[in-house]
Protein backbone atom coordinates (compact mmCIF):
# COMPACT_ATOMS: atom_id res chain seq x y z
CA UNK A 1 0.00 0.00 0.00
CA UNK A 2 1.64 3.37 -0.52
CA UNK A 3 1.51 6.34 1.55
CA UNK A 4 -1.65 8.00 2.12
CA UNK A 5 -3.71 10.49 -0.04
CA UNK A 6 -5.43 13.17 1.96
CA UNK A 7 -7.80 15.52 1.27
CA UNK A 8 -9.46 18.89 2.49
CA UNK A 9 -13.06 18.39 2.81
CA UNK A 10 -16.22 20.83 4.47
CA UNK A 11 -17.62 23.44 2.37
CA UNK A 12 -18.50 24.10 -1.02
CA UNK A 13 -15.48 22.30 -2.94
CA UNK A 14 -14.55 20.11 -0.19
CA UNK A 15 -17.24 17.55 -2.24
CA UNK A 16 -14.78 18.18 -5.30
CA UNK A 17 -11.71 16.92 -3.54
CA UNK A 18 -13.47 14.25 -1.67
CA UNK A 19 -14.67 12.42 -4.62
CA UNK A 20 -11.19 13.04 -6.54
CA UNK A 21 -9.33 11.61 -3.56
CA UNK A 22 -11.70 8.48 -2.99
CA UNK A 23 -10.97 7.47 -6.48
CA UNK A 24 -7.32 8.10 -6.72
CA UNK A 25 -7.00 6.34 -3.51
CA UNK A 26 -8.87 2.96 -4.89
CA UNK A 27 -6.66 2.82 -8.03
CA UNK A 28 -3.73 3.20 -6.18
CA UNK A 29 -5.07 1.12 -2.89
CA UNK A 30 -3.74 4.39 -0.62
CA UNK A 31 -4.85 4.92 2.59
CA UNK A 32 -7.75 8.45 2.49
CA UNK A 33 -6.99 10.94 5.17
CA UNK A 34 -10.05 13.11 5.25
CA UNK A 35 -9.44 16.29 6.93
CA UNK A 36 -12.27 18.06 8.20
CA UNK A 37 -10.94 21.91 7.86
CA UNK A 38 -14.03 23.69 7.57
CA UNK A 39 -17.21 23.98 10.02
CA UNK A 40 -20.12 26.16 10.78
CA UNK A 41 -19.35 28.87 13.25
CA UNK A 42 -20.30 27.26 17.02
CA UNK A 43 -20.32 24.08 15.20
CA UNK A 44 -20.42 20.81 17.92
CA UNK A 45 -17.12 19.46 16.63
CA UNK A 46 -15.00 22.63 18.08
CA UNK A 47 -14.45 20.96 21.23
CA UNK A 48 -13.19 17.17 19.29
CA UNK A 49 -9.50 17.19 17.84
CA UNK A 50 -8.68 13.65 16.82
CA UNK A 51 -9.87 10.81 14.62
CA UNK A 52 -13.71 11.36 14.27
CA UNK A 53 -16.63 9.14 13.45
CA UNK A 54 -19.29 9.52 10.75
CA UNK A 55 -21.34 9.73 14.01
CA UNK A 56 -20.31 13.13 14.94
CA UNK A 57 -19.63 14.36 11.18
CA UNK A 58 -24.20 13.73 11.16
CA UNK A 59 -24.27 16.37 13.61
CA UNK A 60 -22.79 19.45 11.48
CA UNK A 61 -22.93 17.99 7.66
CA UNK A 62 -25.35 14.87 7.42
CA UNK A 63 -24.70 14.67 3.44
CA UNK A 64 -21.18 14.63 3.99
CA UNK A 65 -21.19 12.17 6.64
CA UNK A 66 -22.94 9.91 4.29
CA UNK A 67 -20.64 10.08 1.74
CA UNK A 68 -18.03 9.04 3.82
CA UNK A 69 -19.74 5.99 4.94
CA UNK A 70 -19.80 5.52 0.91
CA UNK A 71 -15.95 5.79 0.72
CA UNK A 72 -15.54 3.77 3.67
CA UNK A 73 -17.72 1.05 2.12
CA UNK A 74 -15.85 1.54 -1.36
CA UNK A 75 -12.58 1.62 -0.01
CA UNK A 76 -12.78 -0.81 3.24
CA UNK A 77 -13.18 0.89 6.72
CA UNK A 78 -9.52 0.32 7.65
CA UNK A 79 -8.12 2.59 4.64
CA UNK A 80 -10.26 5.60 5.31
CA UNK A 81 -9.70 8.15 8.36
CA UNK A 82 -11.84 11.04 9.56
CA UNK A 83 -9.76 13.66 11.13
CA UNK A 84 -10.68 17.40 12.46
CA UNK A 85 -7.52 19.14 13.24
CA UNK A 86 -7.98 22.55 14.83
CA UNK A 87 -6.61 25.97 13.65
CA UNK A 88 -6.77 27.68 10.78
CA UNK A 89 -7.89 26.07 7.75
CA UNK A 90 -4.99 26.67 5.22
CA UNK A 91 -2.48 26.25 8.24
CA UNK A 92 -3.75 22.83 8.94
CA UNK A 93 -4.02 21.83 5.46
CA UNK A 94 -0.16 22.65 4.79
CA UNK A 95 0.76 20.91 8.06
CA UNK A 96 -1.17 17.54 6.71
CA UNK A 97 0.57 17.40 3.83
CA UNK A 98 3.89 16.09 5.68
CA UNK A 99 4.04 12.59 5.26
CA UNK A 100 1.61 12.31 2.87
CA UNK A 101 2.08 11.15 -1.02
CA UNK A 102 -0.62 13.73 -2.05
CA UNK A 103 -2.92 16.84 -0.67
CA UNK A 104 -6.42 16.92 -2.81
CA UNK A 105 -8.21 20.35 -2.09
CA UNK A 106 -11.20 22.17 -4.09
CA UNK A 107 -11.05 25.21 -5.94
CA UNK A 108 -13.04 27.23 -3.12
CA UNK A 109 -14.49 30.58 -3.90
CA UNK A 110 -11.94 33.51 -3.38
CA UNK A 111 -9.24 30.92 -3.55
CA UNK A 112 -7.01 32.23 -0.49
CA UNK A 113 -7.04 28.91 0.76
CA UNK A 114 -5.54 27.63 -2.38
CA UNK A 115 -2.98 30.33 -2.46
CA UNK A 116 -1.79 29.42 0.74
CA UNK A 117 -1.58 25.34 0.45
CA UNK A 118 0.39 25.84 -2.65
CA UNK A 119 2.83 27.88 -1.19
CA UNK A 120 3.47 25.87 2.14
CA UNK A 121 2.38 22.31 1.39
CA UNK A 122 5.47 20.08 1.54
CA UNK A 123 3.98 17.23 -1.14
CA UNK A 124 1.91 17.75 -4.78
CA UNK A 125 -1.18 19.36 -4.23
CA UNK A 126 -4.12 18.99 -6.68
CA UNK A 127 -6.68 21.49 -6.83
CA UNK A 128 -9.81 19.57 -8.07
CA UNK A 129 -12.25 21.62 -9.76
CA UNK A 130 -16.22 20.78 -10.71
CA UNK A 131 -15.58 19.89 -14.22
CA UNK A 132 -13.05 20.30 -17.26
CA UNK A 133 -14.11 22.91 -19.83
CA UNK A 134 -13.88 22.43 -23.10
CA UNK A 135 -12.55 24.36 -25.83
CA UNK A 136 -13.04 23.90 -29.58
CA UNK A 137 -10.09 22.55 -31.28
CA UNK A 138 -7.96 21.67 -27.51
CA UNK A 139 -4.89 20.29 -29.54
CA UNK A 140 -4.23 18.49 -25.33
CA UNK A 141 -7.67 17.11 -24.64
CA UNK A 142 -7.31 13.72 -22.83
CA UNK A 143 -4.04 14.24 -21.85
CA UNK A 144 -1.84 15.02 -18.61
CA UNK A 145 0.04 18.63 -19.64
CA UNK A 146 3.06 18.73 -18.33
CA UNK A 147 4.69 22.39 -18.00
CA UNK A 148 8.37 22.32 -19.11
CA UNK A 149 11.09 25.21 -18.84
CA UNK A 150 14.25 23.33 -18.35
CA UNK A 151 14.20 23.96 -14.24
CA UNK A 152 14.70 21.16 -11.06
CA UNK A 153 10.62 22.37 -10.65
CA UNK A 154 9.80 21.11 -14.10
CA UNK A 155 11.55 17.88 -13.57
CA UNK A 156 9.72 17.06 -10.41
CA UNK A 157 6.65 17.70 -12.49
CA UNK A 158 7.49 15.59 -15.34
CA UNK A 159 8.49 12.78 -12.93
CA UNK A 160 4.74 12.83 -11.79
CA UNK A 161 2.83 13.67 -14.60
CA UNK A 162 4.14 10.75 -16.20
CA UNK A 163 3.69 8.64 -13.27
CA UNK A 164 0.20 9.96 -13.29
CA UNK A 165 -0.39 9.86 -17.04
CA UNK A 166 1.10 5.88 -16.87
CA UNK A 167 -1.18 4.66 -13.76
CA UNK A 168 -4.48 6.13 -15.54
CA UNK A 169 -3.69 5.10 -19.03
CA UNK A 170 -3.45 8.43 -20.55
CA UNK A 171 -1.38 10.32 -23.03
CA UNK A 172 1.03 13.01 -21.99
CA UNK A 173 1.93 16.22 -23.22
CA UNK A 174 5.32 17.85 -22.44
CA UNK A 175 4.35 21.61 -23.33
CA UNK A 176 6.86 24.95 -23.00
CA UNK A 177 5.00 28.22 -23.73
CA UNK A 178 7.55 30.52 -25.82
CA UNK A 179 6.78 34.30 -25.97
CA UNK A 180 9.04 34.06 -29.17
CA UNK A 181 6.90 31.72 -30.65
CA UNK A 182 4.47 32.81 -33.32
CA UNK A 183 2.11 30.50 -32.87
CA UNK A 184 0.75 26.95 -31.27
CA UNK A 185 3.69 23.63 -32.39
CA UNK A 186 2.72 20.27 -31.42
CA UNK A 187 4.58 16.74 -32.62
CA UNK A 188 5.16 13.29 -31.33
CA UNK A 189 7.14 10.07 -32.24
CA UNK A 190 4.41 9.45 -35.18
CA UNK A 191 2.97 12.84 -36.71
CA UNK A 192 4.23 16.32 -36.72
CA UNK A 193 1.83 18.97 -37.01
CA UNK A 194 0.87 20.49 -40.36
CA UNK A 195 1.13 23.99 -39.20
CA UNK A 196 4.58 24.49 -39.19
CA UNK A 197 7.23 24.26 -41.60
CA UNK A 198 10.31 24.97 -39.10
CA UNK A 199 10.53 22.79 -35.79
CA UNK A 200 11.02 25.55 -33.01
CA UNK A 201 14.27 25.02 -30.89
CA UNK A 202 12.18 24.58 -27.78
CA UNK A 203 11.27 21.26 -29.28
CA UNK A 204 14.68 20.30 -28.62
CA UNK A 205 14.25 21.06 -24.98
CA UNK A 206 11.25 19.16 -24.93
CA UNK A 207 12.83 16.19 -25.97
CA UNK A 208 15.76 16.30 -23.96
CA UNK A 209 13.70 16.46 -20.71
CA UNK A 210 11.53 14.15 -21.72
CA UNK A 211 13.39 11.34 -23.33
CA UNK A 212 14.40 9.80 -20.25
CA UNK A 213 11.24 9.42 -18.91
CA UNK A 214 9.75 8.15 -21.71
CA UNK A 215 12.64 5.33 -21.89
CA UNK A 216 11.27 4.25 -18.32
CA UNK A 217 7.39 4.28 -19.46
CA UNK A 218 7.16 2.43 -22.75
CA UNK A 219 4.41 2.51 -24.77
CA UNK A 220 3.14 5.68 -23.03
CA UNK A 221 1.80 8.50 -25.99
CA UNK A 222 4.34 11.60 -25.42
CA UNK A 223 3.15 14.72 -27.23
CA UNK A 224 5.39 17.85 -27.68
CA UNK A 225 4.06 21.25 -27.52
CA UNK A 226 5.23 24.66 -27.85
CA UNK A 227 2.67 27.58 -27.13
CA UNK A 228 2.81 30.89 -28.23
CA UNK A 229 1.88 33.72 -25.84
CA UNK A 230 2.79 34.67 -22.01
CA UNK A 231 3.22 31.68 -19.47
CA UNK A 232 0.13 32.09 -17.62
CA UNK A 233 -1.78 32.75 -20.51
CA UNK A 234 -0.29 29.54 -22.59
CA UNK A 235 -0.74 26.95 -19.69
CA UNK A 236 -4.29 27.89 -19.54
CA UNK A 237 -4.88 28.02 -23.02
CA UNK A 238 -3.34 24.10 -22.38
CA UNK A 239 -5.91 23.39 -19.91
CA UNK A 240 -9.05 22.80 -21.95
CA UNK A 241 -10.08 19.74 -22.10
CA UNK A 242 -7.18 18.18 -20.40
CA UNK A 243 -7.88 15.27 -17.71
CA UNK A 244 -5.15 17.18 -15.40
CA UNK A 245 -2.67 19.87 -15.99
CA UNK A 246 0.87 19.43 -13.85
CA UNK A 247 3.26 22.44 -12.99
CA UNK A 248 6.80 22.52 -10.93
CA UNK A 249 7.07 24.81 -7.78
CA UNK A 250 10.94 26.19 -7.34
CA UNK A 251 9.08 28.23 -3.94
CA UNK A 252 11.12 31.67 -4.84
CA UNK A 253 10.57 33.58 -2.25
CA UNK A 254 8.44 36.73 -1.95
CA UNK A 255 11.19 39.16 -4.44
CA UNK A 256 11.23 36.53 -6.86
CA UNK A 257 7.34 36.07 -7.37
CA UNK A 258 6.62 40.18 -7.42
CA UNK A 259 9.57 40.20 -10.36
CA UNK A 260 8.18 37.22 -12.34
CA UNK A 261 5.16 36.63 -11.11
CA UNK A 262 3.87 33.48 -9.44
CA UNK A 263 3.17 31.05 -12.18
CA UNK A 264 2.14 27.75 -10.65
CA UNK A 265 -0.60 30.12 -7.92
CA UNK A 266 -2.12 31.42 -11.15
CA UNK A 267 -2.83 28.65 -13.29
CA UNK A 268 -3.92 27.03 -10.17
CA UNK A 269 -6.60 29.05 -9.28
CA UNK A 270 -7.43 29.99 -13.15
CA UNK A 271 -6.85 27.08 -14.99
CA UNK A 272 -9.68 25.32 -16.71
CA UNK A 273 -8.88 21.57 -15.24
CA UNK A 274 -7.68 20.05 -12.48
CA UNK A 275 -4.24 21.30 -11.65
CA UNK A 276 -1.58 19.79 -9.76
CA UNK A 277 1.35 21.41 -8.08
CA UNK A 278 5.00 19.49 -7.50
CA UNK A 279 7.07 21.41 -5.09
CA UNK A 280 10.56 20.91 -6.45
CA UNK A 281 11.79 20.49 -2.42
CA UNK A 282 9.34 17.87 -1.44
CA UNK A 283 9.70 16.66 2.48
CA UNK A 284 9.41 13.53 4.04
CA UNK A 285 7.43 13.71 7.48
CA UNK A 286 5.73 11.18 9.90
CA UNK A 287 2.84 9.66 8.11
CA UNK A 288 -0.70 10.65 8.50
Amino acid sequence: MGRSIAAGIGGNSGWRALTWAVNEAERNSARLVLLLYVRPPGSPLDPLAGELGPAELELVDPPLARAVVRARSRLGGHRVALLAPRGEPAARLAAASTGVRLLVIGEGTGGRTVRRVVRHACCPIVVARSETRESRGAALAGHVVVGVDGTAASRAALDFGFAFAGEHDLPLAAAHVSPASRDDYFNDDVTLSAHFAIEPAALELLAAETEPLALRHPGLPVRRAVLHGSVIEGLDRAGYGAALLVLGDMRRGVVGRARTGDVPLAVATRAPCPVAVVPADQREGDPL
